[in-house]
């Protein structure tokens, strides 16, 4: 004895539809283009940041504050320190007059913030010069209490000088906190 099967038109039209909408996705992602670019293309830059220095040096440490413990603080155990850094020219090039900003800000109070500005006279090709700001002081210091209260962001930033031959700015952020309570 035979069996039907009744399948209704409708029914087969929208399982049509399915496969035919399977099969271009299949053949969309074999044949369409697998390459994505997701960042634009890095440039060399012409003024590079070498390394920056605190003195007295930060130092990595697991902290509490309250309850709450906080793992790998970089911690400044001083409210009066020196920042240098060692900057080096990657061009073909001399610059002269090189403006280096080292802007400090709180970060629990944007509004406070400290900036110095250095000029770095001559900077032959390839060479290095080291650059240092002095006398800062902290504008906040968490004094083994409060976890904000010390924290603070450095933007060391080398900025553009096309008479001098520079013609891209360059920075460096570090984020800190100043604990004057720390012995290191």
């Amino acid at each position: 004895m035979a069996k039907f099967f009744i399948i209704k038109r409708r029914y087969l039209f929208v399982g049509g539809l399915v496969i035919l909408v399977a099969l271009i996705g299949l053949m969309g992602s074999l044949i369409g283009n697998t390459e994505i670019v997701s960042t634009p293309e890095q440039t060399e830059p012409e003024i590079k940041i070498v390394s920056i220095d605190f003195d007295p040096q930060i130092v990595i440490r697991d902290i509490t504050y309250g309850e709450e413990m906080f793992k790998g603080v970089q911690i400044l155990p001083a409210s009066h320190f020196k920042v240098s850094a060692i900057i080096q020219n990657m061009t073909e090039n001399t610059m002269t007059n090189v403006p280096v900003v080292l802007t400090i800000q709180s970060l629990e109070d944007k509004n406070k913030q400290i900036s110095k500005e250095g000029i770095i006279p001559t900077l032959e090709p390839g060479a290095t010069a080291k650059i240092a700001f002095e006398n800062i002081e902290a504008l906040g210091d968490a004094t083994g209490k409060s976890a904000t209260a010390g924290q603070h962001e450095m933007v060391l930033a080398i900025k553009a000088n096309l008479e001098g031959g520079a013609s891209q700015n360059t920075e460096a952020r570090v984020v800190f906190n100043v604990d004057s309570s720390i012995k290191s």
